[in-house]
């Protein structure tokens, strides 16, 4: 019977967060389905994200003292939006301090920063199956990448696990529903024949009440969207591919497919913590933009709240439940905040007045 003070499942952006800043003293386990860990085998399960780092991330990841190395950059770094209304038939471009990074890799980063720790341990390929939870501890059916089923036990469970948790779903079968929106992503990596000096973001309702994206990456495209979740996600998908055909862009031999569950939470409501000995950070707790669907920063920003959360005492670890609401506090305004900022994003005849006015939109200079 294995046993460790804090079992976190997902060792994404918030689970390796924490993970590194736990206390010395404090055994860990980190569950992951991918192989982060393991370079012959790095992209199997590759996320369904663009990869770009907004300055709120940046900020985030400057707090947390962390640093980008070479291979989590990736070309080329661009400074303008290109932005399509297919309401309004309007572009305009705007200026962004974006950085451009291959997710896997920064995520492949920060599990190696928590992995360096030495009572911290990671199982790759490895599921979490069951919780039970008791007055003292937690316990988690694991299969792990052999194919065995293991339980393991611990003090305390943290769901890290993105927008499809499992241990989110296991808290609010015992409790409160938490209402979030539900999204489908999803992302076609192309050929790109020449440079392109900027990112793009559509906005056709036709296809989604959110947006759609290309980001170019090395000589490829990723082109993606955030689709309500239904029988209809796949047609959706298709009308994004000719708005963009009839932009000028070759989407007719797709390199690679990936996609996801991704959430957009309510003004106020959507976020959870968790309960009683289980906590939920990042995406598993419903922190994520619901205006630009950016989760980087909100995922660091959990991770290193709970883990400041956590003391070690004489008898063993312990969580502040008090101390954790207090540090997810500014997030919930934050997605707030955003909530209000979403209707004039999104609502056609808002977006087109910003159109119109050119309000904060560069001018860009012609090709010879």
């Amino acid at each position: 019977m294995e046993q460790f003070d804090v079992i976190i499942v997902g060792g994404g952006p918030a689970g390796s967060t924490l993970a590194a800043r736990l206390p010395k003293h404090v055994k860990a386990l980190v569950i992951d389905q991918r192989y982060l860990l393991t370079e012959e085998r790095l992209y199997e399960r590759e996320k369904s994200c663009g990869g770009l780092l907004d300055e709120t991330a940046q900020k985030v990841v400057a707090q947390l003292g962390l640093s980008l190395s070479r291979n989590v950059m990736v070309e080329p770094q661009v400074f303008a939006i290109r932005a399509l209304d297919f309401e309004s038939q309007m572009e305009r471009y705007y200026q962004r301090k974006y950085v451009n990074i291959d997710r896997t890799q920064f995520d492949a980063d920060l599990l190696r920063r928590a992995a360096a720790r030495p009572r911290v341990t990671v199982w790759q390929g490895a599921t979490a199956r069951g919780i039970c939870e008791g007055p003292h501890a937690v316990s988690v059916k694991v299969r792990k990448a052999t194919g065995e089923s293991v339980t393991v036990y611990g003090r305390y469970l943290v769901g890290a696990d993105g927008a499809g948790s499992m241990v989110r779903s296991y808290v609010e079968k015992k409790g409160k529903k938490h209402e979030i929106g539900r999204y489908a992503s999803i992302q076609e990596w192309h050929p790109m024949p020449k440079p392109l000096p900027y990112y793009v973001a559509t906005f056709h309702e036709a296809v989604t009440d959110f947006y759609s994206w290309v980001i170019p990456e090395g000589d490829q495209m990723i082109i993606g969207s955030a689709i309500p979740a239904g029988p209809d996600v796949q047609r959706r998908f298709d009308q994004f591919k000719v708005d963009l055909a009839s932009k000028g862009f070759d989407v007719s031999t797709p390199l690679k497919r990936r996609g996801a569950i991704i959430l957009r939470p309510r003004f106020w409501g959507s976020v959870t913590g968790g309960s009683g000995r289980i906590f939920l950070v990042g995406e598993a707790a419903g922190l994520i933009s619901p205006s630009s669907c950016e989760g980087i920063s909100f995922a660091l920003r959990s991770g290193a709240g709970l883990a400041g959360a956590l003391s070690w005492q004489a008898g063993g670890v312990a969580v502040s439940r008090m101390r954790y609401e207090k540090a997810l506090l500014p997030l919930k305004m934050s997605i707030a905040l955003k909530s209000l900022k979403s209707p004039i994003m999104y609502g056609k005849t808002w977006r087109a007045l910003v159109f119109k006015s050119r309000a904060l939109s560069i001018s860009m200079y012609k090709n010879e």
